[in-house]
C-alpha cells in the first residue's frame, strides 16, 4: 500500500505544531492551538517573512482566531491523525476540547516557519489557554482592532489598521453586473469597421510589396 502523501498548507502547520507539542509533553486545546499558531504567524511577519500557517486571522470572541481551524480539525480527525476529547466543568460550565495527536504524519512546512513554531512553543507552549488569550490581546494587530472597536475584522499582522473585506465589495459588483449586462454591439458598428478596414486594403498591399522588394 503506497504511503499517504505528506500534508501541506495549513493542515501541515497544525499537524507539525501538535507533533512538536506532544514530543515536549505539552497539552494543547483548541484555544491554545489557535493562539500559538497566531503567535507563530505574527513572529514570521515581524521577521519579514510571510505568515506560515496559511489561515486568515480575525478578532473574534476570544481574540485572534480563524474559522479555517475548525475545518482543518475536522479533516485531520476524519483522517485519523487527531482525536478531540471534550470535557466540561459542571460547576463553572467551562467546556474544553483537548486535541490529541494519534499519528504524526509527514508534513511539508517551510524550514523558517518550523524554526518559528519551535521557538514559540518553547516560549509559550506551557502557558495556559487563559494566559495566551490575554497575551494575544496585547499584540499590535489586536490592539489596533480594539482601538477601532471593529470585531470580526481581518487582522493586519504587520500591526496596521484592520484589513478591508473584499468579499462584500465583490458581491456588490457581481449583483451590479447581473443587473447591467454588457450591451450588444451598436447596430451597424461592426459593418462600419469592416468597411473602414476594406478601404485600406490597397494601401496595405502596396506597403507589403515595397517591404518585400517586389516594387520596381
Amino acid at each position: 500500500m503506497p504511503a499517504p502523501a505528506p500534508l501541506r498548507g495549513p493542515a501541515a502547520a497544525v499537524a507539525y505544531l501538535l507533533a512538536t507539542a506532544r514530543a515536549s509533553g505539552m497539552r494543547i486545546n483548541r484555544t491554545k492551538l489557535a493562539k500559538l499558531l497566531y503567535l507563530a504567524d505574527l513572529r514570521a511577519v515581524e521577521q519579514g517573512l510571510p505568515p506560515g500557517s496559511g489561515v486568515e486571522w480575525r478578532w473574534r470572541h476570544y481574540g485572534p482566531h480563524s474559522l479555517r481551524l475548525a475545518e482543518i480539525e475536522r479533516d485531520l480527525s476524519e483522517a485519523g491523525v487527531i482525536d478531540v476529547e471534550e470535557s466540561a466543568d459542571p460547576f463553572a460550565g467551562y467546556r474544553e476540547r483537548v486535541i490529541y495527536l494519534i499519528d504524526a504524519p509527514q508534513t511539508v512546512v517551510d524550514a523558517h516557519f518550523v524554526e518559528i513554531i519551535d521557538a514559540v512553543l518553547a516560549e509559550y507552549g506551557r502557558w495556559s489557554a487563559g494566559q495566551l488569550k490575554s497575551f494575544t490581546y496585547q499584540t499590535a494587530p489586536m490592539q489596533m482592532a480594539i482601538q477601532q472597536n471593529r470585531r470580526e475584522v481581518r487582522l493586519d499582522l504587520a500591526g496596521g489598521a484592520p484589513l478591508p473585506d473584499l468579499g462584500s465589495g465583490l458581491n456588490r459588483l457581481r449583483r451590479w453586473a447581473a443587473r447591467n449586462p454588457l450591451p450588444d454591439d451598436e447596430p451597424g458598428g461592426v459593418d462600419d469597421l469592416v468597411e473602414e478596414s476594406s478601404q485600406f486594403t490597397d494601401h496595405r498591399a502596396e506597403a507589403t510589396r515595397h517591404l518585400m522588394g517586389e516594387e520596381e
